[in-house]
């Protein structure tokens, strides 16, 4: 194990309050892995399926997002919400609201946000000499605000889940400790990574 995973099962170790074995931490190679490994020293239940932690959080994000977007739902695509821009009109309001962090999102634009009005005025103030940016790969294309719920847990475990109960809340706050250690952001972080391969970590 290298230096930076060494440091980061501290990391777990001190959160969930355990001892991982040496030998057992030489097994985590994945996110899945650390999560699994944490929940079975801690005698959690193996379940997978989301909580009511993710479900008062979904109500929460709900309740935000109906004064402008109505009705919004568990399905309804974050690309619908202008929630994956480039000026972060519609995040802000709705991290003040939730009184949380937002994960950092992708960007469907390349240029910082302009005031629609200011745009029909003057343009949009882009260097046409610049090409365009991809657009959003079918993976962000399809994010959903379920998805986003599961992203604010991760970013804000300390917080939404300061005591995790089953292997589902072991996941979301590995994933939120291995964001602060590494870097890479929540909603790129997925269960599978491998924290040396596709994390970066040594």
């Amino acid at each position: 194990m290298g230096l930076d995973t060494v440091e980061l099962v501290v990391k777990f170790e001190k959160y969930f309050q355990i001892q991982i074995p040496n030998r057992v931490a030489e097994s985590i190679y994945t996110v899945a892995d650390a999560a699994a490994v944490i929940a079975r020293l801690k005698h959690l239940p193996a379940d997978p399926a989301r909580t009511a932690a993710y479900y008062q959080l979904l109500t929460r994000l709900l309740d935000c997002l109906h004064p402008g977007y109505s009705p919004a739902t568990e399905a309804t695509l974050l690309t619908d919400l202008d929630l994956l821009d480039t000026n972060l009109t519609q995040a802000q309001p709705l991290a003040h609201c939730l009184q949380l962090h937002m994960p950092d999102l992708p960007r469907a634009a390349w240029e910082p946000g302009l005031p629609g009005w200011w745009q029909r005025l003057f343009g949009s103030g882009k260097d046409e000499s610049v090409p365009d940016p991809p657009p959003l790969s079918p993976d962000w294309a399809r994010t959903t605000v379920a998805d986003l719920t599961e992203w604010l847990l991760a970013q804000n475990y300390a917080q939404l889940l300061p005591q995790p109960a089953t292997l589902y809340e072991v996941q979301r706050a590995v994933i939120g400790i291995t964001c602060a250690k590494c870097g890479v952001p929540v909603p790129e972080i997925k269960l599978a990574d491998s924290f040396t391969d596709d994390l970066g970590m040594d």
